[in-house]
């Protein structure tokens, strides 16, 4: 073959420091414009990102030559300094440590992308950490609950 072929999408879940509502409506979206950028200047593509105060979900397709753990660093990093740059309230903001990545397939894409856009409703009913927890248990991640939300 002459050329590498990759298909990586790849759905991310950062919580924030302590998990504080940092993330309003209006910060979100501009979040969103400013992560795609980012991930654009990486030669990722940049999907959907969709969430709540505590917590973003973000939808990317990675390049080729991108580690998952680079990827992340990079959107973690770059938007913390461009967050506190916004607002005074957001001068002491912090992503968590952590970070939980899954790799979907394309025919997951639809159900995936109304899941991250609808955040909003769905922690009507259920808080993040449960949320979090769902996805580790199904994808057979281990963990201890009792140290999960440490910082």
């Amino acid at each position: 073959m002459s050329k590498e072929f990759i298909s990586c999408l790849l759905h991310i879940v950062i919580g924030t420091s302590r998990q504080r509502n940092f993330l309003t409506a209006e910060i979100r979206s501009q979040l969103s414009s400013y992560l795609n950028a980012v991930a654009k200047s990486k030669g990722m593509s940049f999907i959907a990102l969709g969430g709540a105060e505590n917590h973003v979900h973000i939808l990317v397709a990675l390049p080729v030559k991108l580690s998952v753990e680079s990827a992340i660093t990079t959107l973690k990093q770059s938007s913390t300094i461009w967050l506190r740059q916004q607002s005074d309230a957001l001068r002491s903001f912090g992503w968590a440590n952590g970070f939980a990545a899954y790799t979907i397939g394309r025919s997951q894409l639809d159900s995936t992308l109304l899941y991250i856009q609808n955040q909003e409703q769905h922690h009507w009913k259920r808080s993040f950490q449960e949320e979090y927890m769902e996805f580790l248990d199904f994808h057979h991640l281990p963990y201890k609950e009792n140290s999960l939300f440490e910082e």
